[in-house]
């Protein structure tokens, strides 16, 4: 590694380079402001040039009460109110987005490809006078006098030397650390797949607490979805492919035989693969017949499409004409037979009888029976794309400073005189790196990213 100093300098400095952090710059450019962007990776993107394009949220923000148990809803609304000029926006920046879509009954957007959207974003930076570097990853804030001015950071040619006016965190969340994952998501961390690009490590976050910033609830929330479990072998490019979206029409059963969620609890498999992180080694079977083999549903290919594409890739797969069968064919994955026939037959029994709820746990929707065979189990990990948990914000995406505001718990209910949030001065954070939008159900990372990164840029 290199030991050179580079010395740079901008009105308005953006950690990272994704979604959020371009969208922030390019707000902040049409402003008039000197901006630099400063992308740990190789390229520009981030996670979003790996996702499926999709720019979506909710329609109406009574469903995102409705379906969404927690988070801040003044900044769930901000999202729903604002996606659709944001559309709008990328697609006046030069953004390829298809026609508005539905999704799930409740949702709406435009899908997109990740990479052009990307490529479209930095030239529109550049276009405004913006600078964008790759290869340099935040490794602190810099703060004169309270405020902060600027940052360090790293990469193979040695350090970048930042200072700005205002400073907008971009770095994507904290998916790729480990100990961060340890300590607030699963004592399972190290089997977790990583759904993402590999930069996310928790630097925003790391750095605006280390100058004094407020987190928010939730940090064990993450949006993701299972994956085939080894010994299969993909890329990237396949974690669409590989992601067994149909889980909530499955029964998930956990290495000890036992379901362990409803796992139609939620807005999508997202809610069932965050119980399945807490599982031992992050690992479940989904479990399911010939009937919902081929049952549709909005978020993806049937399932038995998903299956036969983890078969290719040498994931483990099982097909069999009984369940006994089935659950015998498990003992080669570690779980015991046994126990795998008692819960499919209570799951069955409850389901056939319309009293999936009192199960335990539940399963208040989706009501499929394992009963007609062929019968299929895929073994699945659970994959972690993005963190939900992050940093304090207000509306102008401000963070806050820890110290100098109140906590909104619920359990402290504090008089009026004393309610109070004062944000850090100089500091803006966007996308992932701000807690307490989506949780255990999920609004859309790219709607969260766009319109935060919007109203960061244009405050910094």
């Amino acid at each position: 590694m290199g030991d050179s100093t580079t010395s740079m300098a901008a009105d308005v400095l953006v950690l990272g380079g994704g979604m959020a952090g371009l969208c922030a710059a390019l707000a902040a450019a049409e402003r008039g402001a000197r901006v630099l962007v400063l992308e740990k990776g190789t390229r520009l993107g981030g996670s979003m040039a790996l996702s499926n394009g999709i720019v979506w949220s909710f329609a109406r923000t009574d469903d995102v009460r409705s379906r969404l148990r927690e988070g801040n809803p003044v900044l769930q609304d901000l999202v729903v109110e604002q996606l659709p000029a944001g559309m709008d926006w990328l697609v006046a920046h030069g953004v390829e987005l298809q026609p508005l879509q539905h999704y799930f009954g409740y949702g709406h957007g435009r899908p997109a490809s990740g990479p052009q959207m990307a490529a479209a974003l930095g030239h529109a930076i550049r276009q405004r006078g913006g600078e964008l570097v790759t290869g340099a990853g935040l490794q602190q804030l810099v703060v004169q006098d309270g405020a902060v001015t600027g940052a360090l950071a790293f990469g193979a040619d040695g350090c970048v030397e930042a200072k700005a006016r205002s400073v907008i965190l971009a770095t994507g969340g904290f998916q790729g650390n480990a100990e961060l994952l340890t300590r607030y998501v699963t004592p399972y961390a190290q089997h977790l797949y990583l759904r993402a690009n590999p930069c996310s490590t928790g630097d925003g976050m790391i750095a605006g607490m280390g100058v004094g910033a407020a987190t928010t609830p939730a940090l064990d929330a993450f949006y993701g979805h299972a994956m085939t479990a080894p010994p299969a072998r993909f890329g990237a490019d396949r974690f669409q492919e590989m992601s067994h979206k149909y889980g909530p029409m499955a029964v998930a059963i956990n290495l000890d035989g036992r379901r362990f969620a409803d796992e139609s609890a939620g807005t999508g498999e997202e809610t069932l693969n965050i119980a399945m992180a807490g599982q031992r080694e992050a690992t479940a079977a989904y479990v399911f017949d010939a009937d919902t083999a081929d049952r549709p549903y909005d978020a993806g290919p049937l399932a038995r499409v998903i299956v036969e594409r983890a078969r290719q890739a040498g994931g483990p797969v099982l097909q069999a004409d009984t369940l006994e069968e089935l659950a015998d064919g498990m003992r080669a994955w570690g779980f015991p037979p046994r126990e795998v026939m008692r819960s499919l037959r209570e799951f069955n029994a409850a389901v056939a009888a319309g009293e999936g709820g009192s199960l335990t746990p539940p399963r208040r929707g989706e009501p499929h029976a394992v009963a007609r065979p062929p019968f299929t189990a895929a073994l699945v990990r659970a994959a972690i794309t993005f963190t939900c948990g992050g940093l304090g914000v207000d509306l102008d995406m401000r963070v806050l400073r820890r110290a100098a505001s109140v906590t909104t718990l619920p359990l402290a209910r504090a008089p009026a005189d004393e309610l109070h949030f004062t944000p850090v001065p100089g500091l803006f954070a966007a996308g992932s790196d701000v807690g307490g939008i989506s949780g255990r159900s999920y609004m859309g990372g790219l709607a969260q990213a766009l319109v935060t990164g919007r109203v960061a840029g244009t405050q910094a």
